[in-house]
């Protein structure tokens, strides 16, 4: 078996870290815009914030931990739903990237939503195996 190979516990932690970027990037796409809105932070979003930047890191990121879990999971127990939520959530997000804000931020939730679920049931199914 594949995972006996990488050890299940890894694939379970890349799981977890999965669902933790997943978090950050529906948290960032909706907290900081509601944030800098009501507090009227202008100043602090234009000198902390650069939102392209961060958002092709945090998709990098994703699409590392993307890469790394659901192939191998693939391989290893031939379900196709976590690694095809995965892969639209994927996409959804590297779309977002190049949408207006308000489709931007659609794409991003339910890209990380999808995200977050695909990597809820990889975990799942490594946790019963």
């Amino acid at each position: 078996m594949f995972t006996s190979f990488l050890g299940v516990k890894y694939m379970k932690s890349n799981n977890l870290i999965g669902i933790f970027l997943s978090g950050i990037c529906i948290i960032h796409c909706l907290t900081f815009p509601l944030l800098t809105l009501v507090l009227s932070l202008d100043t602090f979003a234009s000198f902390f914030y650069d939102e392209t930047k961060v958002h092709i890191f945090l998709f990098i990121l994703v699409s590392i931990i993307y890469l790394i879990v659901f192939p191998k999971s693939f391989i290893n127990d031939r379900r196709l739903t976590p690694i095809i939520l995965a892969s639209v959530g994927v996409i959804s997000l590297f779309t977002g990237l190049f949408q207006e804000e308000k489709i931007e931020i659609i794409l991003t939730v339910f890209g990380g939503i999808l995200l977050m679920f695909a990597h809820y049931k990889n975990y799942k199914i490594l946790k019963n195996s």
